[in-house]
C-alpha cells in the first residue's frame, strides 16, 4: 500500500515541500493525475494525487481554494502544486483552507517536469501493486495447500496467527469456536465473549468491515480485538477474532487475513454442503420411520443406530412450525425469497439442534415438509421430565423469537412404551399443533392429551357446555372490542401456565405489571378472585369450551 510520505521520498520528490495539511501525509495513494483543464475536479478519484501548475486558474484564488475543498471532501490524496511557472506563491488563504481539512498541500519546484514526476510516482505504484499482488497469490497458495492437504480449520487459523505474529480465532456465525491457534488464552476470550457477541449483533458486519474493539482493562495483556466477517453467498458464515493490536493499515496484513478468510469461506460452504447432504439422508430415514413404512422393529434399529436410536427409551415428539412463514412471500421475488426461507429454515434448524442437544443426551432433531420435529429419548418419562421439556420448549420459543424474529409454535405427544410407537407419537405431536392452529393461536406450546378431554366433552350436550359457557365467562364469553379479547387471552394463557405472572408475562412478550393489571380486571368482571383450584379449573374447562366448538366464539354459534 503506497502512502504519500513513500511518494515524498522519490528522487524527483526530494524538494518537494508540505507547505500545508501535514496531518494527511500517511494517506494512501492508489494513483496519480497530472491536469491542468477548468473542470478537473470532475476527473479525479479518491486516493488520488494530483499534480499541477494550475494554469487555468492562475489568476483566481477562489477557484484554487474550491479545488483544494472539493478534493478533500472527495477523499483525494494530496495535491502537488508547480510554482514559479504560473503562480509565484501559494495563497495564504488557500494554505489555510487545507490546514483546516488536513488535506496535503505539496510545493513542487522547477527541478523535474510534472511528466517525470508522473512517470516515477507511478512506476513506484506499479511496483508495489506487483508485490502485493505475489504476496497475495502465495498467501493463497499457502492456504490452499493446507486444504489440499487434509488440513482444517486449525491448520489455517495455526497458519495465519504465525504470519500475523497475533492471536487468532475461527467462529461460525453462531459464534462457537471452530479453530484457535495455539498461544490462545480461551479464559481471556471468554471473559471477553459476551463482549464481542454484543458488538457483533449490534454493528454493521453484513459486508467485509473490520472493527477494532477498544479494551479498557489491562489484565488481559492486549488492548485490541479485529473481528473480520467471512461471508458466502451472501449470508453471514463465520468471524476471524484477532488478538493484539494489529497492523491493518498494513497491505501485507490485510492481505494475509483476506485470502485466509476466503480460504475459509470456501472451506464452510464444503463443510454446508455435506451437513446438507448427511440432513437429507436423516430425514429421509426419520420419514419413513414416522410414516411407519418401516416394516419391521429390527429394521428400526439397525437403521436407527447411525442416530442413536435406542429401543430401550422412552421416546416423546415435538412439532414445531414458523407461525407467519406465508407472509414471507408476500411482496418479494419469489427466488429471493425462497432463499431467505431456506436460510432462515436452516438457521432454525441449527438453533433448535443446539439448544435442545446441549440439554437432553438422547435428541435427534429431523425436518418432514414445513415441520420441525425432536424426538427426545428418556430412560423413564415421569411429570418431572415433562416439567422440564415444557420449560426448555418455553426457553426455546422465547429464544427463537427473539434472536431470529421467528414465532414457532409446539406440539408435544405422549411418551412411546416401545420403538415401534414413534410414528404414532409423531402422529399426536402434529394433532396437538393442529389443534392449537384451529384455535387461531400463535406461539403455542400444546399437549396431545388436550385431545383426550375433547372426546370426553363429546359426550356432553352442546346445550349443556353452552350455558356453562356462558355463565361462567360473562361478558369475557363474547368479546366485543380488542381490550376484552386481550383480557381473555391473557386469562387462557396465565391459567395454562399456574397462574404464574412472570411466565404470563413472557410468553406474551408484555410486561408483568400489565398482566396483573389484565387478570384484575378479569377478576372484577368474572366476580371471582382466581385463586383457589376450584376457580381456575372452572375457568380452564370454560375458555376449552371455546376452542371445542369453533375456532371464533359467535354468538350465533354459542
Amino acid at each position: 500500500m503506497m502512502r504519500l510520505v513513500d511518494i515524498l521520498d522519490l528522487p524527483t520528490f526530494q524538494e518537494a515541500t508540505i507547505v500545508a495539511g501535514e496531518e494527511g501525509i500517511m494517506n494512501t495513494v492508489q494513483s496519480v493525475n497530472l491536469m491542468d483543464a477548468p473542470d478537473i475536479i470532475d476527473y479525479l478519484n479518491g486516493e488520488q494525487l494530483l499534480l499541477t501548475t494550475a494554469y487555468s486558474i492562475k489568476n483566481n484564488p477562489n477557484a484554487l481554494i474550491e479545488l483544494v475543498t472539493q478534493m478533500a471532501n472527495q477523499g483525494c490524496a494530496g495535491l502537488g502544486l508547480k510554482t514559479k511557472r504560473f503562480i509565484d506563491v501559494i495563497p495564504a488563504e488557500v494554505i489555510e483552507t487545507a490546514n483546516a481539512m488536513n488535506f496535503p498541500i505539496i510545493e513542487i519546484p522547477l527541478n523535474y517536469s510534472l511528466g517525470e514526476m508522473l512517470n516515477e510516482a507511478l512506476g513506484c505504484i506499479l511496483k508495489e501493486r506487483t508485490h502485493e499482488l505475489n504476496y497475495a497469490l502465495n498467501i493463497h497458495r499457502e492456504f490452499t495447500d493446507i486444504v489440499v492437504s487434509g488440513g482444517g480449520f486449525s491448520n489455517i487459523i495455526e497458519s495465519l496467527a504465525t504470519i500475523l505474529n497475533l492471536p487468532v480465532i475461527l467462529l461460525n456465525y453462531r459464534l462457537d469456536i471452530m479453530a484457535y491457534s495455539h498461544d490462545i488464552d480461551k479464559d481471556v476470550f471468554f471473559d471477553i465473549y459476551w463482549y464481542i457477541h454484543e458488538k457483533i449483533h449490534h454493528e454493521n458486519l453484513d459486508t467485509y468491515k473490520v472493527l477494532t474493539l477498544p479494551r479498557e482493562d489491562e489484565k488481559s495483556g492486549f488492548t485490541e480485538v479485529s473481528i473480520y466477517p467471512i461471508n458466502t453467498t451472501n449470508q453471514q458464515k463465520g468471524y476471524i477474532i484477532i488478538f493484539g493490536t494489529t497492523l491493518s493499515n498494513e497491505s501485507s496484513f490485510t492481505l494475509a487475513v483476506e485470502q485466509a478468510a476466503n480460504v475459509i469461506s470456501f472451506e464452510f460452504m464444503k463443510l454446508h454442503a455435506l451437513e446438507q447432504h448427511s440432513r437429507r439422508l436423516k430425514n429421509e430415514f426419520f420419514s419413513d420411520l414416522v410414516e411407519g413404512v418401516i416394516p419391521s422393529e429390527e429394521e428400526i434399529i439397525n437403521r436407527g443406530k447411525t442416530y442413536q436410536l435406542n429401543k430401550s427409551l422412552q421416546y416423546i415428539c415435538i412439532t414445531s412450525k414458523m407461525d407467519d412463514s406465508s407472509d414471507l412471500y408476500q411482496d418479494s421475488h419469489p427466488l429471493q425469497t425462497e432463499k431467505e426461507i431456506s436460510l432462515r429454515r436452516d438457521r432454525i434448524y441449527e438453533f433448535i439442534e443446539s439448544l435442545l442437544t446441549k440439554q437432553y443426551e438422547n435428541c435427534i432433531v429431523f425436518t418432514k415438509g414445513d415441520l420441525f420435529t425432536t424426538l427426545i429419548g428418556f430412560d423413564f418419562y415421569n411429570d418431572d421430565m415433562e416439567k422440564k421439556v415444557m420449560d426448555s420448549i418455553l426457553d426455546l420459543q422465547s429464544d427463537l423469537y427473539q434472536a431470529i424474529d421467528s414465532s414457532m409454535s409446539f406440539g408435544i405427544s405422549n411418551y412411546t412404551e416401545s420403538i415401534t410407537d414413534i410414528p404414532t407419537a409423531f402422529q399426536e405431536a402434529v394433532d396437538a399443533l393442529r389443534a392449537g392452529y384451529r384455535e387461531n393461536k400463535k406461539r403455542f406450546i400444546k399437549t396431545y392429551r388436550i385431545k383426550e378431554l375433547a372426546e370426553i366433552f363429546k359426550t356432553i350436550p352442546s346445550q349443556k357446555l353452552k350455558e356453562f359457557y356462558r355463565s361462567t365467562l360473562r361478558e369475557l364469553a363474547y368479546p366485543k372490542d380488542k381490550e376484552k379479547e386481550d383480557l381473555v387471552q391473557t386469562l387462557s394463557v396465565f391459567l395454562n401456565h399456574n397462574c404464574q405472572i412472570s411466565e404470563t408475562a413472557k410468553i406474551m412478550f408484555i410486561h408483568r405489571n400489565t398482566v396483573i393489571y389484565r387478570i384484575k380486571k378479569c377478576e372484577e368482571i368474572l366476580g371471582i378472585e382466581i385463586k383457589g383450584s376450584d376457580e381456575t379449573l372452572t375457568l380452564r374447562i370454560a375458555l376449552f369450551i371455546r376452542s371445542f366448538f369453533n375456532n371464533k366464539i359467535e354468538r350465533q354459534v354459542l
